[in-house]
């Protein structure tokens, strides 16, 4: 490669994480626990944005491609991480931090028992409510996770049902 043609990608690189970057610190407080994997994660979702830059052809917008790289890399982290340590899939669900809680009150309650229920959600699941969260259209979730719209909005619909289950106990604390 040439000193411009790299001097060009990594221009590129930089203009994506300034533009969309957000994506990778958010994908990895989903797919890990609290502490140094998240910041594993995220460099390794960093990484891999890098690595695959050439390949990414401009056919779809650049954060459903940086999604699915983000989300593709987080699944293969947690399956590696799986077979490393076999942890109980449920160990953390109720401790998952918020990235950002807002000062006091009923704000900070609602946001933590949203991320304890997404962290109950199974991976795939999890990556659906996330790009929902992000205000995806379904299209585009459909780009990111290699199935039909109408499918996404079927799973959709049966992740938002099930979120409401699960956060359905803490509702009388309003």
């Amino acid at each position: 490669m040439s000193e411009d043609a790299d001097r060009q990608r990594e221009e590129a690189y930089l203009d994506l994480l300034g533009r969309h970057g957000r994506i990778a610190p958010a994908v990895a407080r989903l797919y890990t626990p609290p502490g140094e994997d998240a910041a594993d994660l995220e460099q390794e979702i960093r990484l891999q944005w890098w690595r695959s830059l050439a390949g990414f052809s401009g056919r779809a917008m650049a954060s459903t491609w940086m999604y699915q790289v983000a989300l593709h890399t987080a699944l293969t982290f947690q399956r590696r991480r799986y077979r490393r340590l076999r942890p109980d899939p449920l160990d953390h669900a109720e401790s998952v931090p918020d990235p950002a809680p807002p000062p006091g009150g009923r704000e900070d309650r609602r946001r933590s028992a949203l991320h304890g229920a997404l962290a109950r959600l199974a991976p795939g699941e999890r990556a659906l409510a996330y790009l929902w969260l992000e205000e995806c259209s379904h299209e585009e979730i459909a780009a990111v996770s290699g199935i039909n719209a109408n499918t996404v909005g079927v799973r959709l619909h049966r992740i938002r049902r099930r979120l409401k289950d699960i956060l359905a106990p803490g509702e009388e604390e309003k």
